[in-house]
């Protein structure tokens, strides 16, 4: 659907302002359900003309399978909004069997100002009684976002970090001013689960996916790091960055109470935001505003913009808590692009994206050296590399404790450092007592921090522990449910906990929301072939080894599993490649080891093994509870090497 971006349209009292998704009466905001308010729109520009059913529900809807009747619902609720009389309609005209033509006449104007209406105005319009405004309808679908390949230019990086500076201003001062005008209204009730989806930038040239992502993220982890609301984190919303989607829809794919959606727009040094916080259960817009501004004045920006979010969002906040949330993340817009683009490359969890995100997490840190997250980054980027096998643990996790600590130097209340550091005490010092130790800080800065539950889930698994590791995967997938990544460590330790059903519906399920990632069919493979499900077993890890050909644990498992099925010819193929690997380049010895327990060859797995202790292979840490190595725990030196893993 085509809209102006230069005017508006004006009808009795009405103002119809596109740019902003806003509908005004005398001056006052009148909130409208996105379909409701696209609906409107298509009439107007088509004002005077009929506008036939099936092109409405085709420009509303698009590919989403909808009855007329909910066509019908619209507008009936349309004219509701606009008091258009039953009988003689002076705005929308019923043409029988046919559609619906827009009989006011209208104004088109350039576009001016937003109308300075006040937050009581916009409080007062989303609380009409249901007898003038009903129950809004919301239907799945929205606007798609644009693609393309060419490089961003600087500008517009500047403006990505500008945009964030706004977001991270908005919020701040909110929390401030909060404690300044005391209790808010009934209608703006406390919202205790919030989904944050990417910024979209309108009118952006080029694949600049990171800049609305990005300001995402930097919203989340102020959020996030209050402990006081539950906020799904960055990797739970990053697949909105792109194709359409609907605030409600996402709402409720994401369990959440609310969802919060904006929109950029850059010209010429000028910023427009605009932000809507919308309400899943009926997709009633809380709240919603525009702030307009020159971008080089970012922090002239603080007191206009606090004083118009003051009470957008009610968190009772402690002192400590106020100060984590206002704090900036760095006083430089340049580290903080990079470090933006850092995490967008980071979340991707592939090796190339990695490497990336790695590299602008340095160039961060060289920009401004007290960015605390840009260190964090640092340590989730070396640490993630150790644990995928693509560098040697001994080079990737002490790299990633020094990046870790360093940002608790400066900033000690990080629950990502926390959980990254237990991750390290985890999977490579094989310390029980400290990751443990970490795990539950960064959970006390951040209780809903689901990267925190997913690794404890998983270090519990590993001691043993199974019904502990149960609730802590339970409450990993409460707090991002559709994360491939969280629900593939979830079905790993309930899998290992003996829950194989739920297990496997688990990673089912993570391979539906990505089938590309790898690391869920790995996963999967390994529970089939506890259950004797040699066919499937072999199925997924193929599947594995194809999407992460230089993945050496997948190889291996894919090599045990043949081998245990009675292909041993095949099981002798991957073992002289992964062998062939290990001369080249790093290749786990645990890998080595599984491959020759599935040959029966207990002599040769336990050289493997020893081997592996000493690279500090990342699976060691499985070593007591890994269902591959059944076969050889009724050797004593099986029991005498788990006495020096410790864990």
């Amino acid at each position: 659907m085509r809209i102006s971006v230069t005017d508006l349209y004006e009808f009795g009292p009405f103002q119809l302002d596109p740019p902003e998704r806003l509908l005004l009466c005398n001056g006052r905001p009148v909130p409208l359900p996105p379909r409701a308010f696209d609906l409107l729109l298509v009439l107007v520009e088509r004002r005077g003309h009929l506008v036939e059913k099936e092109e409405l529900l085709r420009q509303i809807w698009g590919d989403s399978f909808v009855e007329e009747s909910n066509l019908a619902v619209n507008i009936s609720f349309l004219r509701k909004v606009l008091n258009d009389d039953r009988r003689l309609h002076k705005y929308i005209e019923t043409v029988s069997k046919k559609g619906y033509r827009f009989v006011a006449e209208v104004r088109q104007v350039g576009h001016s100002e937003p109308p300075q209406a006040t937050l009581n105005d916009s409080r007062k319009a989303s609380v009409e009684s249901p007898a003038t405004l009903p129950a809004p309808i919301d239907h799945p679908g929205g606007p798609g976002e644009r693609e393309g390949n060419r490089k961003v230019s600087y500008a517009r990086l500047f403006g990505a970090a500008v945009f964030g500076f706004i977001l991270v201003v908005i919020l701040s001062r909110a929390v401030q001013q909060r404690l300044v005008y005391g209790s808010q209204p009934a209608q703006s009730a406390s919202i205790h689960s919030l989904a944050v989806l990417p910024f979209q930038t309108l009118g952006s040239k080029g694949d600049d996916d990171y800049i609305g992502l990005g300001m995402a993220d930097a919203l989340i982890s102020r959020l996030a790091n209050t402990g006081k609301i539950s906020v799904r984190p960055t990797s739970a919303v990053q697949p909105y960055a792109k194709g359409r989607r609907d605030p409600k829809t996402v709402g409720q794919e994401q369990g959440v109470e609310a969802v919060l959606d904006g929109r950029i727009q850059q010209e010429a040094g000028h910023i427009r935001l605009t932000v809507q916080l919308i309400r899943v259960r009926d997709g009633l817009q809380l709240w919603g505003d525009t702030f307009d501004q020159q971008s080089h004045n970012i922090f002239a920006l603080e007191d206009e913009l606090s004083e118009r979010m003051a009470q957008a969002i009610r968190l009772q906040l402690t002192g400590e808590e106020s100060r984590r949330f206002t704090k900036r993340l760095t006083e430089k817009p340049d580290a903080y692009e990079a470090y933006v683009k850092g995490r967008y490359f980071w979340n991707k969890r592939t090796e190339v994206g990695l490497n990336k995100g790695l590299e602008y997490f340095r160039q961060a840190i060289s920009l401004d050296p007290a960015f605390a997250e840009a260190y964090v980054g640092i340590a989730d980027s070396y640490a993630a590399l150790g644990l995928y096998a693509v560098h040697p643990p001994n080079e990737a996790f002490p790299t990633a404790r020094e990046a870790g600590k360093r940002a608790l130097e400066m900033d000690d209340s990080l629950a990502e450092a926390h959980a990254t550091l237990g991750f390290i005490d985890f999977y490579y010092e094989w310390n029980a007592t400290d990751s443990a130790t970490e795990f539950r800080r960064a959970l006390a800065s951040n209780p809903h921090y689901a990267m925190a539950h997913s690794w404890y889930a998983e270090s519990l698994a590993a001691m043993g522990h199974y019904p502990e590791a149960a609730a802590e995967a339970h409450l990993a997938l409460q707090d991002d449910p559709l994360s491939p990544v969280i629900s593939t460590n979830a079905g790993w330790a309930l899998s290992l906990a003996g829950h194989y059903d739920e297990a496997i519906d688990t990673l089912k399920k993570a391979i539906e929301i990505d089938p590309n990632f790898p690391r869920a069919h790995f996963r999967l493979g390994k529970v089939y072939e506890q259950q004797g499900l040699y066919t499937l077993a072999i199925a997924e890890l193929e599947q594995a080894v194809r999407l992460a050909e230089r993945d050496s644990y997948y190889q291996a498992s894919l090599g045990h599993a043949y081998a245990v099925s009675g292909d041993k010819n095949r099981a002798r193929s991957v073992l002289e490649n992964l062998q062939a690997r290990s001369r080249r380049q790093y290749a786990p010895a645990y890998g080595i080891a599984l491959v020759y327990a599935g040959l029966g060859e207990k002599d040769s797995a336990f050289e493997w093994l020893q081997k592996a202790y000493e690279d500090r292979s990342t699976s060691m840490v499985f070593l007591k509870v890994d269902p591959e190595l059944t076969s050889l725990r009724s050797d004593p030196r099986f029991g005498q090497l788990s006495q020096r893993i410790n864990y």
